[in-house]
């Protein structure tokens, strides 16, 4: 799930600012062409609820670095990556970002975004009590 939300990512930002930015998934050593993004799945979180149920959260972080003269223009681009993250496709459909936060750390941008999902795992071994049949007169 984790990487289909990190494509839905990259999808939305690609068609916000088409070839302008260049769009990384993964750690690259040489050849870093800015403007760009980096798309960082920073962890999974579930809360279980009671009958199978959970709530899964999937942090994400997106890092811009762009060009010295482009830090006039912040603010536009922000809302524009806010807009293009709120809600991302991925393999089950849509999925919207719940948090969304934007941090200046040494002269690059962070995006966080937390995706929620609401899902049920299934059944163990055991059968819940109120699939159980009783046979009167036994």
């Amino acid at each position: 799930m984790e990487r289909s939300i990190a494509n839905g990512i990259a999808e939305s930002l690609y068609k916000e600012f088409g070839d302008k930015y260049n769009i990384y998934t993964e750690s690259i050593e040489q050849g870093l062409k800015r403007p760009c993004f980096f798309i960082l799945h920073k962890g999974t979180k579930y809360n279980f609820l009671p009958m199978n149920r959970c709530i899964a959260y999937y942090e994400f972080e997106i890092d811009l670095i762009i060009n010295e003269k482009l830090n006039q223009n912040i603010n536009s681009v922000a809302q524009n990556v806010f807009n293009a993250v709120k809600t991302v496709e991925c393999s089950d459909g849509y999925i919207n970002a719940f948090d969304l936060q934007l941090e200046n750390k040494e002269g690059s941008y962070k995006f966080k975004a937390v995706y929620g999902m609401s899902g049920r795992f299934g059944e163990g071994r055991y059968e819940l009590m109120e699939k159980l049949d009783l046979i009167e007169g036994e």
